[in-house]
């Protein structure tokens, strides 16, 4: 019982102090003076996310794909395109053989 007792003792005591609990002055500007930091760093992170994709570093990419795509292209053209798609459908087996059958 002396445990029932405690508790109810701590419970009133919790109630008690929240009870106590006052209204707190705030600067009329306070929410202004938040909304104005959490802008600023939000802009701070936005700008620290691109900020190492340079111009410099955009025109190298631009260079590197420029000149992979002329290779790829150059290399497409020396190879024969019927050859290639013959020997693509030979090793998948989609090619149609001349082959005659029993059946036919």
């Amino acid at each position: 019982m002396k445990q029932n007792v405690d508790m109810n003792n701590k419970v009133k005591n919790t109630i008690d102090s929240a009870e106590s609990i006052q209204k707190v002055d705030v600067s009329p500007f306070f929410k202004a003076n938040v909304m104005h930091k959490i802008r600023n760093t939000s802009e701070e992170i936005q700008d620290a996310t691109w900020s190492w994709f340079t111009p410099k570093l955009q025109l190298a990419t631009l260079v590197c794909v420029v000149v992979l795509n002329i290779i790829a292209f150059n290399s497409l053209q020396k190879s024969d395109y019927i050859e290639s798609v013959n020997s693509f459908a030979e090793s998948y087996g989609l090619s149609t053989t001349t082959e005659s059958t029993i059946l036919n």
